[in-house]
């Protein structure tokens, strides 16, 4: 039992930056010569994840009995996925592991690098909605509360307004468990509903169907595809098994339904541009390209360029979208505090009327 401090890790996960660190270190240490044991056992000192570090020590265990890396990776999920074991599987096969976990690293760190960009688009909007719920919630619970009993003692003819805020400000302060339980209980069932496959493909649809919305999804979801079917062809893996690998860490249920059936039909000789323009979700641009690819023989080098073209479209859709929900939350805050004010000022401009 190892005596080191671990970091507190509360959602209790593995983060991409830990896994490309993860490729990124092995790739290193083998291209120098470390035994792969001594590589992974190395990478065990220096996490500093609980979960990393349970996984690499059995990992180490598995390696000194005799499992290939593949296999071993394999146990560990969390860590590793399909992509991750189909690439250090074909590496082992052709003798080049360090070059197929180079390859691996780069993509993991580039993918990243690039969520990091889109989440970090979105974090402003999302700053002003917190502030706004923040605002709303002071509002009902102090301010609201005090200039009640002011307004009841002078005996003034209320605005609606007023008398909507007064009567939601006291349901909420006299009801607010009943408001916790419903809510909570609408999040389970929603959240037991996007679970089922019925569910999440509704949602796809929905979001496919949104202004700006399914654009951004769509770029993000081709450039995922493109970049990790290029890298995984070109760590040599087979592409039946390749296309199965994408389709399981693709986000949406679509595409991801939609990869699995071009695999079967890819494993029947059709070709993958051929299958692909069955379904209306993938873009022209992309089938085309894959088409173009097939024909020359240069399939590798167009799925990097697809992918380099998406990215970058998903770069300008992420700031499309950051750009038009500014103003609309903007314009939503505005107007409910411009209900809020006229519901509190208007009474006390009454108040002070009846005073002189």
């Amino acid at each position: 039992m190892s005596n080191r401090k671990f970091s507190f890790n509360v959602l209790n996960r593995v983060s991409a930056k830990e896994r490309s660190f993860i490729a990124r270190q092995m790739a290193v240490m083998l291209d120098a010569g470390l035994p792969l044991v001594q590589t992974v056992r190395s990478l065990s000192e220096q996490t500093k994840n609980q979960i990393v570090y349970d996984s690499l020590i059995e990992l180490v265990n598995d390696l000194e009995n005799g499992y290939r890396l593949s296999d071993a990776i394999k146990k560990h999920p969390k860590i590793f996925n399909h992509v991750f074991v189909s690439v250090v599987a074909a590496g082992e096969s052709s003798g080049k592991l360090d070059v197929a976990l180079n390859l691996l690293a780069d993509e993991l760190e580039r993918d990243y690098a690039f969520r990091s960009r889109v989440i970090g688009a979105m974090l402003y909007p999302a700053l002003i909605v917190v502030s706004m719920f923040i605002v709303g919630v002071i509002m009902v619970t102090r301010i609201v509360p005090a200039l009640e009993s002011v307004f009841i003692e002078s005996g003034l003819d209320l605005p609606w307004t007023t008398q909507l805020v007064v009567t939601i400000t006291n349901s909420i302060i006299h009801y607010w468990y009943i408001y916790i339980a419903a809510i909570a209980f609408l999040i389970f069932l929603l959240t037991r509903y996007l679970m089922t496959i019925e569910g999440q493909r509704v949602l796809n649809n929905l979001l496919f169907k949104t202004p700006v919305v399914g654009i951004l999804i769509k770029d993000l979801e081709m450039a995922r595809f493109t970049r990790i079917l290029g890298i995984m062809m070109q760590a040599g893996v087979p592409i039946i098994q390749a296309i199965d690998s994408v389709a399981l860490v693709m986000d949406s249920v679509i595409f991801r339904e939609a990869l699995k059936q071009i695999a079967r039909n890819v494993e029947r000789g059709a070709p993958i541009s051929q299958t692909m323009m069955k379904y209306k979700d993938f873009p022209t641009t992309v089938t085309e390209m894959i088409a173009a690819g097939e024909r020359t023989g240069k399939l590798e080098q167009v799925l990097g360029k697809l992918a380099d073209f998406y990215e970058a479209e998903t770069n300008q859709s992420t700031k499309n979208f950051a750009s038009l929900i500014e103003p609309l939350v903007f314009i939503i805050v505005g107007l409910g505090v411009a209900f809020l004010v006229f519901s509190i000022i208007v009474p006390i401009y009454g108040l002070a009327g009846a005073i002189q």
